[in-house]
């Protein structure tokens, strides 16, 4: 079943005093693109992240959230004295020479560059942190393929109704097109029998018959009908696949070609009406399958 791009799964691990939890949110993306967000110490586990994540998910942005708490987080934060010292030490030569009271509280300055800091990634530390990320990482994306493989199947669904409707407005073509040779040869006959009814002329019926021809020749879109129908009946096949967003694209694009090829043909308005018909829904397929992964 095709699968979305669209989806957001979350995952929680625990084991005694120490948790992880890890949120994906997927959007659409005409290529595949992470960014991973945590704490610093998680930093040597970024590649094996990305590993899990690109072997369930093929295309789309995303964005990955893990948070890590008790045990596994470690004593990740610390105060740099001596950061904190020099801001003080400036901001009392400020006040000083400005006549300003000096703050009573350093609470301010926490928040500056340089003051709270992560502790350096610490590999063993990450080591002994990774069976918890792995753990609420495979739930987090077992949700998220759940709602992409939902909103997935829905969007399948509209589209092979909407295939559905193409190939109807295709057989309605196929059926108008030689009645249009029909009409050009009943209107070539009424406008040849007005224009020689006052004169000797005369015109013979290989002439005529010749003439249709041409016009059959010129107007005749049976092969253009025939890739049409194919082009839809394998963007049908392909919404059983998982990840067929890019050749549907591709798909919709052809279907396109060959609807306006057929209007540049026609010289019957029924048939134009049909084509626009046929574009209307070329369209929500192409919207469609951008949502396909």
């Amino acid at each position: 079943m095709a699968l979305s791009m669209t989806g957001c799964g979350v995952g929680v691990a625990t084991e005694g005093d120490s948790t992880c939890r890890v949120e994906i949110r997927s959007v659409n993306g005409r290529q595949f693109k992470l960014s991973i967000r945590g704490r610093d110490m998680l930093a040597p586990l970024e590649s094996r992240i990305d590993a899990m994540i690109r072997a369930r998910v093929r295309r789309g942005t995303l964005h990955a959230t893990v948070e890590t708490g008790g045990l596994s987080a470690g004593g990740v934060r610390r105060l740099d004295r001596g950061q904190l010292s020099a801001y003080l030490d400036d901001l009392e030569s400020f006040c000083s020479a400005r006549g300003l009271p000096l703050p009573q509280s350093a609470d301010g300055l926490l928040c500056l560059p340089g003051v709270v800091l992560d502790s350096e990634a610490d590999s063993e530390a990450a080591e002994r942190a990774w069976p918890l990320v792995e753990r609420a990482l495979v739930a987090a994306l077992d949700g998220l393929d759940g709602m992409r493989r939902h909103e997935g199947g829905s969007l399948a669904t509209d589209m092979r109704a909407t295939c559905g409707e193409i190939l109807a407005l295709v057989e309605e073509v196929r059926g108008r097109v030689p009645l249009v040779v029909v009409a050009y040869r009943d209107r070539l006959l009424e406008r040849v029998a007005r224009l020689v009814a006052d004169t000797p002329a005369t015109v013979g019926p290989a002439d005529l018959a010749r003439e249709v021809a041409l016009i059959a020749d010129r107007t005749d879109v049976t092969e253009e009908l025939v890739r049409l129908a194919s082009h839809v009946d394998q963007c049908s096949r392909l919404l059983d696949e998982e990840s067929p967003g890019r050749s549907l694209d591709f798909l919709a694009q052809e279907i396109g070609r060959e609807a306006n090829t057929i209007a540049s043909k026609s010289l019957d308005v029924a048939i134009a009406h049909a084509v626009v018909e046929i574009k209307t829904r070329i369209e929500r397929l192409r919207e469609q399958a951008q949502n396909i992964e």
